[in-house]
């Protein structure tokens, strides 16, 4: 009896709940129960198919989610509580973002467009100013706190507080899978150039989007060996730079 009490307290959660909630003015959140860590792709998959429920014919878009964590002590496993997914609905027919075709490639003029963006807003974020909010993507709901932290991580491998960030493009992405929006994405590099002994650091990438109504542009990063001396390398996971905020931003 003892043995049946300690292999069921072993046992992994359920399949967690998920609950739709209408979010005034900006869609639905998703919200999820706990459930474990290495479940997490298979939960947000399974997102995905309520959420396409809940919009019928129109399409989904997400956005942005948020999640707490903690270990499970008796199982020794993370745990992700409080999980929320934004998304939203809309009518492919009116969807301001279209694909290009397949074989789409760039004009210097829409290469340039992405280039003066991606270092206009790579200025502003090497400089911490909060402008540059604006110039990210609104699926991201980018606060300021969340601003300084994306800051702070871009930079912290610096020598000194003297640095540029340079973009470098990369190539053309068409249609990528897996992307929020169809259309064409410019990747970029970005050198951080720093401190008196010049350290080369690849620390972010952006995306453009130039067949979409806006640019906007996004930044992650994840940590690569360290390479010539006492420079750092990071790179990003890549997001969407979108075309009609040039002349604003």
């Amino acid at each position: 009896m003892m043995m049946t009490a300690i292999a069921l307290l072993m046992v992994a959660p359920a399949d967690p709940s998920v609950r739709i909630d209408a979010v005034p003015g900006r869609g639905y959140s998703a919200v999820v129960g706990t459930f474990d860590s290495g479940d997490f792709t298979g939960v947000m998959e399974r997102v995905k198919v309520i959420a396409q429920q809940r919009c019928g014919r129109q399409g989904v878009r997400f956005g942005r989610h948020y999640f707490d964590s903690r270990v499970d002590t008796t199982r020794n496993v993370m745990l992700i509580e409080n999980l929320k997914q934004n998304f939203f609905c809309f009518d492919p027919a009116t969807d301001p973002y279209k694909p290009v075709p397949a074989d789409w490639t760039a004009s210097a003029a829409e290469t340039a467009s992405a280039s003066v963006f991606a270092t206009r807003f790579l200025d502003r974020l090497n400089r911490g100013d909060a402008a540059g909010m604006a110039m990210m993507d609104p699926l991201i709901e980018i606060k300021k706190a969340d601003w300084d932290e994306l800051r702070k991580g871009v930079i912290q491998h610096r020598e000194s507080e003297d640095g540029t960030l340079t973009p470098q493009l990369r190539g053309w992405l068409n249609n990528p899978e897996g992307a929020a929006y169809p259309g064409a994405y410019a990747l970029f590099s970005v050198i951080d150039v720093s401190g008196p002994a010049a350290a080369f650091c690849c620390t972010a990438c952006a995306t453009a989007n130039i067949g979409s109504p806006n640019m906007t542009c996004n930044l992650s990063r994840r940590r690569l060996p360290t390479s010539r001396g006492s420079a750092t390398r990071n790179s990003t996971g890549c997001a969407r730079v979108d075309a009609r905020r040039i002349a604003r931003a």
